[in-house]
């Protein structure tokens, strides 16, 4: 049994089922396939997501392992770059898949 922000799943499918039903799950995975981003492009690319949302739909994502948050030092300043992880890159197949059964008349 897996456990997501206080719901128990018991079901593998269900507890993809679940995290990818978020409204903007899927689409914060087809941006970072893009490569690394920092939360201020990641929000540029969602239109109508605020930035509260937007940090808690990608905390939920480094929660279940799809995304990591790398930290770099730059010029004395931290930058912070949102990425997906091994396992998060395995979704994008799977994504595409759905995303061919909504095109579908």
């Amino acid at each position: 049994m897996e456990e997501m922000n206080d719901e128990i799943v018991s079901c593998p499918v269900e507890l993809v089922a679940t995290i990818l039903g978020k409204k903007w799950i899927p689409t914060l995975i087809f941006i970072l396939e893009e490569g690394p981003m920092r939360l201020g492009e990641i929000q540029r690319k969602i239109d109508g997501c605020s930035k509260k949302i937007l940090i808690q739909q990608l905390n939920m994502l480094m929660d279940s392992k799809i995304v990591e948050n790398r930290k770099v030092v730059k010029n004395n300043s931290i930058e912070s770059y949102y990425s997906l992880t091994s396992y998060g890159i395995k979704l994008i197949p799977i994504l595409n898949q759905i995303k061919l059964m909504g095109c579908r008349k």
